[in-house]
């Protein structure tokens, strides 16, 4: 799992730092499918191609190289392989949401400020200040094209400026910034203390547009460097 995380992390900021295409747009949103699971299809690939010239190595080594040690590699590819299909499979799933309305988001003491929603046969709290919409425990809703329809409910009841302060922000670049933070929780370890703040997520001005790296520094005033992410082991 830990060459997993490295792996994915690696296309994250390959992605981030190079001006990638996971933002969206309000005028074309042809490549807001990437995110969550473009990253978990390209991860599947990487292994599989591993996992081939992991065969080829076997194949061309000398005489030495026992059963044991093929039956071992072929089990560690193939739980590898197992654990990429299950998560791959989770995020690539059609969404269960068809409009707003599905999600019966309610004034929970009708003071226009705390909310509920429901998603899945669950409850999720929102709570509203201004400009900015609270979401406790956005990373267990991952389906790219129901966060969009949760953010469309969510500013039909209360819109949040963009980042000029004049404009206001759209259900699409509303559901970018929460998948910043989906995959920040996905993939991070259970020990970084910036994994914390992945679980909810805040949908303000300040963040419009912001890649997870670039919150990060807006956070702690730090340069981010991807080392301090990896597992220690």
């Amino acid at each position: 799992m830990n060459r997993k995380r490295l792996l994915v992390l690696n296309i994250i900021m390959t992605l981030a730092l190079g001006g990638c295409g996971l933002q969206a747009s309000s005028d074309d949103n042809s490549d807001f499918g990437l995110s969550v699971e473009w990253i978990n299809e390209a991860a599947k690939e990487s292994n599989d191609e591993e996992s081939d010239n992991e065969g080829s190595n076997n194949d061309s080594s000398d005489s030495g190289y026992s059963y044991e040690d093929a039956q071992s590699t072929d089990t560690d590819t193939e739980n590898i392989s197992n654990e990429d299909a299950d998560f791959s499979e989770k995020e690539q799933k059609s969404g269960i949401l068809n409009e707003p309305l599905d999600i019966n988001l309610r004034d929970a003491d009708g003071n226009g400020k705390n909310y509920l929603f429901t998603y899945d046969g669950e409850d999720f709290t929102a709570v509203y200040t201004t400009d900015n919409w609270k979401i406790y425990d956005s990373y267990k809703i991952t389906n790219t094209e129901d966060i969009t329809i949760i953010c469309e409910a969510l500013k039909s009841e209360h819109e949040v400026h963009g980042s000029d302060m004049e404009s206001f922000r759209t259900a699409e670049d509303m559901a970018y910034e929460w998948l910043q933070h989906n995959i920040a929780y996905q993939f991070l370890s259970d020990d970084s203390p910036w994994k914390s703040h992945a679980q909810n997520v805040d949908l303000d001005p300040k963040d419009q547009g912001k890649s997870f790296d670039e919150i990060y520094e807006d956070r702690t005033g730090k340069e981010f460097k991807l080392e301090d992410f990896l597992p220690s082991n």
